[in-house]
């Protein structure tokens, strides 16, 4: 509890408040230990002092008495003298003065107020000296006010300094945080720490340089391992694409062979659009002027490929199909489409599918088996597959890095035995759809990026 009390304190608190808290601290510490100290050493030396007038006084006294001189009554303006010579039974003597023995200092409350008392025999009479405190509480009530007074302006002082240091001290940390957020991965990069001087932030910005150094280095390697895989695979997808098409111009060909043939082709076909989709990942950024494709058409080409697997599965479907211009390869869109329709065949069995491409959303609904909840939030991760799942758990991985470069919104909704629904959002201004799952069954519809039915 107390841990994480603390992790919640430390994420919620910057740095720079902890700087002022640290400060503001110390010097309230230290105020109020110089405050204590000097009110018990005033204190102290305030009882020495009267108690040691209040003996002197009374030397005076008993010289006086001894010589006949009257002293009873009051003394000065804030003294008074008692003479008994029976003090444990002399009813005009305060009670308060009674248990006072020769000798003996105290501090007694008469008449509602606090006196110094001192006792001196002589003989079998008890002189008493009485002498008022009020003095010494206003001046104590006035030094209060003074500590508090001076308390609260050192703490505005400290405040201020903390303020001051802190910008000081974390202005370096800023400027850092601000390189950092200019970093650029797989970019030329300037070293940070040549910007330093200091030796604390210098050695900060050096560990920060090694470790952008590393991440360059992996992603050099990786980008480098996509396009050389990806370009190597060019020349034996095109030879088979070459074969299969002469395969497929041979007459006497059997109509099994020529079927075996046709999905080689469209197999090869595929892969040309995958490879296209890991160069497009593996570019540092979007091209200029990139070619405009329509994903209503892809989308044409990706359900002859699935259409097999859709009649295996007994998946009835109906398609929404608008022009969807899109500044992507085809391939990059293939993959999309081909992703999402497919993992939505794969999970589904004699059920519907629906396909939406328009300008404003690519949606798939579907009605299989669907998700619990604590796998749908990391069904976008890589290599993620449920205990069911037939694939490799990249498909939807690939689709959902394709949306954060195009800075397109990818939505998911599942209910297990219900259906599952993935929507990508192509306008930013475009709601997610608010559509249940559950939907009647409708004829088959083809809408043609043309605007015509098939």
């Amino acid at each position: 509890m107390i841990g994480r009390l603390r992790r919640a304190l430390s994420s919620a608190i910057g740095l720079r408040t902890r700087v002022l808290i640290g400060m503001l601290s110390i010097a309230f510490a230290a105020c109020i230990g110089f405050a204590l100290a000097i009110y018990a050493f005033v204190s102290i030396l305030q009882d020495e002092l009267q108690f040691d007038t209040i003996d002197r006084e009374l030397a005076s006294l008993v010289v006086d008495y001894k010589h006949g001189v009257p002293i009873s009554g009051r003394r000065g303006d804030t003294g008074w003298v008692y003479v008994s010579q029976a003090p444990a039974h002399d009813p005009s003597l305060p009670k308060a003065l009674q248990r006072i023995g020769n000798h003996q200092y105290d501090v007694v409350r008469y008449h509602d107020h606090q006196y110094y008392v001192a006792r001196r025999d002589v003989g079998h009479t008890a002189i008493y000296m009485m002498v008022n405190v009020q003095d010494v509480k206003e001046f104590e009530d006035r030094l209060a006010t003074l500590g508090w007074a001076t308390l609260s302006v050192v703490i505005v002082l400290a405040l201020l300094i903390g303020i001051g240091f802190s910008y000081l001290i974390l202005r370096p940390v800023r400027r850092l945080a601000g390189r950092l957020s200019s970093y650029r991965p797989g970019q030329s990069n300037p070293p940070i720490a040549a910007d330093y001087g200091d030796r604390d932030m210098r050695d900060i910005a050096e560990s920060f340089d090694e470790l952008i150094e590393r991440f360059d280095a992996a992603i050099a390697r990786e980008k480098a391992f996509t396009e050389d895989a990806s370009h190597e695979l060019r020349t034996p997808l095109a030879v088979a694409l070459n074969a299969s098409e002469l395969l497929d111009d041979m007459p006497d060909l059997d109509e099994r062979a020529r079927n075996r043939v046709a999905r080689v082709r469209h197999a090869c076909e595929r892969m040309q659009r995958l490879v296209t989709a890991l160069l497009y990942l593996a570019r540092d950024q979007q091209r200029e002027n990139e070619t405009l494709s329509d994903a209503a058409v892809v989308l044409d080409d990706v359900l002859v490929y699935q259409r097999d697997a859709m009649a295996a599965h007994g998946v009835e479907l109906s398609v929404e199909a608008r022009s969807t211009p899109l500044p992507l390869p085809e391939g990059v869109i293939y993959s999309v489409l081909h992703n999402l329709i497919d993992n939505a065949v794969r999970h589904t069995e004699h059920g519907w599918l629906w396909v939406e491409v328009t300008p404003e959303r690519i949606c798939v609904t579907d009605t299989g088996s669907g998700l619990p909840a604590e796998a749908l939030t990391h069904i976008f991760e890589r290599q993620y597959r449920t205990a069911d799942s037939p694939g490799l758990g990249i498909g939807l991985y690939l689709v959902s890095r394709i949306c954060d470069r195009q800075g397109w919104t990818i939505h998911a909704d599942s209910e297990p035995g219900v259906g599952t629904r993935i929507e990508i959002l192509l306008d930013p201004s475009v709601e997610p759809s608010s559509k249940p799952l559950a939907r009647a069954e409708a004829p088959y519809v083809r809408r043609l990026a043309s605007g015509g039915k098939a």
